[in-house]
């Protein structure tokens, strides 16, 4: 097995920073990752280095996300008062970085959540700009759920002459549209006995099985790969700060 080249990066202070360098507007990202090793915390920990930063709730409701402290906007308010919104806030000098969704406990809150994150898919993408981050990918895209598949692909396809970025994360990349690895600049791993992972990441960045697959199964809980698509870069190791997760006391309309 070839010796592999890791960089230990902290989160905070080096990582972070690395990436708020090096993670170019148009690029996108894949989280992938069993249950609880903390797919949320990782990618929820990188919006914070995005001015334009829209979070799907495609769960609806998902307390986690609320532990980002951004505003959540339960219904989407089109584009013309999203432009509104930004303007607002660029004159203030502050981010735009928002939850989008509301609970999902019935059939209603379900079509309403539905709805409300394919108009947020179509604006963002003739807006341009934003940084998109969808956890649980699979919930959106599978015909059984959500079904926004069309909307996510147009994004993942067509992102960098409009600026946009994907953040999706997900258990397994046979679950989700293919687009989203393929079209991942960086990818994120975490700890994961499942081969179909470690060969297709190998595949999507060119580089040995073997070497993902010591690196992988060298990895203690809650502890993310990353890599991108040089294979003259080094595997980069971190772990995301925790996100405590906690209820909104107002949402915004």
């Amino acid at each position: 097995m070839p010796r592999v080249q890791i960089e230990p990066m902290e989160w905070s202070t080096e990582f972070v920073p690395f990436m708020e360098e090096n993670w170019r507007q148009g690029e996108h990202i894949a989280v992938i990752a069993p249950t609880g090793e903390g797919k949320s915390t990782f990618t929820g920990g990188l919006m914070a280095v995005r001015r334009y930063v829209l979070v799907l709730d495609v769960k609806g409701g998902d307390s986690t996300l609320d532990g980002l402290g951004f505003p959540r906007l339960t219904s989407w308010p089109g584009k013309k008062k999203i432009e509104s919104m930004l303007v607002d806030n660029d004159e203030n000098n502050k981010p735009s970085r928002y939850v989008i969704g509301g609970e999902n406990r019935t059939a209603a809150d379900a079509a309403k959540l539905k709805s409300t994150i394919e108009a947020t898919l179509r604006d963002a993408y003739e807006m341009g700009g934003f940084t998109v981050n969808a956890d649980e990918l699979q919930l959106l895209t599978d015909p059984r759920f959500m079904n926004l598949r069309e909307h996510v692909d147009k994004i993942l396809i067509a992102a960098r002459d409009r600026r946009i970025s994907f953040v999706g994360s997900y258990q397994a990349p046979s679950w989700v549209t293919p687009h989203a690895s393929k079209q991942a600049t960086w990818v994120a791993v975490a700890y994961t006995r499942d081969t179909d992972v470690v060969n297709r990441l190998a595949e999507i960045l060119g580089r040995p099985k073997s070497e993902i697959r010591g690196a992988v199964e060298g990895l203690d809980k809650h502890h993310f790969i990353v890599a991108n698509r040089n294979p003259r870069e080094p595997l980069r190791l971190t772990m995301p700060d925790y996100i405590p997760p906690k209820r909104s006391s107002e949402d915004a309309k």
